[in-house]
């Protein structure tokens, strides 16, 4: 299995050159849930590698990064745990106090493997 890390931007990154920060998770070790970020403007330069508890005290819901500004925001996502297991929280963006699901680790990166 190849350890090699898929990185993507922050949704709150730009094109204007703003663009600042990659996140990749170590698929090779979810069990673990390692989150690791880096400078998107110099990827050959030193990267973070976070806790899951520490990612998720940082960014408790993330959106999409294919969610835009012209109000088509569909997704936001959260990482937490239950017990031993990580759980992932995906709910609508626009309606934060509707119905959320969650999903076990594998099932969410059985699911986000088949959209790229």
């Amino acid at each position: 299995m190849s350890t090699e890390l898929t990185w993507f931007k922050s949704s709150y990154s730009g094109d204007e050159g703003g663009a600042c920060v990659e996140v990749a998770h170590d698929r090779a070790n979810a069990a673990d849930g390692t989150v690791h970020v880096r400078d998107s403007k110099n990827p050959a330069g030193p990267s973070l590698a976070l806790s899951r508890a520490a990612w998720t005290s940082f960014t408790p819901w993330f959106k999409s990064s294919y969610s835009g500004d012209e109000g088509g925001q569909c997704l936001e996502v959260a990482y937490g745990r239950v017990a031993d297991e990580v759980v992932v929280r995906v709910r609508d963006s626009k309606n934060p106090g509707g119905p959320r699901l969650a999903l076990s680790a594998p099932a969410w990166q059985a699911f986000t493997a088949n959209l790229r």
